[in-house]
């Protein structure tokens, strides 16, 4: 699952995903740029969510990569990014005896919990003083 976060300077493209993915108790495993910038949290192990257990998911793992690619530049020169995130989720089903699955359901809850943590990081960005000139 992807999300559009809107654009950012590289400064902030940079900081405030990873800011919001701490307070969320993700690690950062790389971080890479300007110009073009990328970031990639470890694997998180969680309980699954109801409806994961539902479908027959045991255990859970969710990352989240973001990727930032300058988009234009500003009257001053500075360049400008858009921002994207996408949530990977790994699965270990019930019925399997536990293979980790990367194919595994996309349900309502887990949508939810990604869309949150991603709602947030475009708060973040929004939110950002963007300082011009001298």
């Amino acid at each position: 699952m992807t999300w559009d976060l809107g654009v950012a300077t590289p400064r902030d493209a940079m900081e405030k995903p990873v800011q919001v993915l701490r307070t969320h108790q993700y690690d950062i495993e790389r971080q890479d740029g300007p110009p073009n910038i990328y970031i990639t949290t470890r694997w998180r192990q969680r309980g699954p969510f109801d409806d994961e257990r539902e479908a027959g998911i045991e255990m859970a793992q969710t990352r989240f990569v973001v990727e930032a690619r300058p988009r234009t530049r500003n009257p001053e020169g500075q360049d400008i990014y858009s921002v994207r995130i996408r949530a990977e989720n790994m699965v270990q089903m019930t019925r399997d005896g536990g293979d980790w699955e990367t194919e595994g359901p996309v349900t309502t809850e887990f949508r939810a919990y990604a869309s949150g943590i991603a709602d947030d990081i475009r708060s973040s960005l929004s939110t950002g003083i963007r300082m011009v000139g001298p």
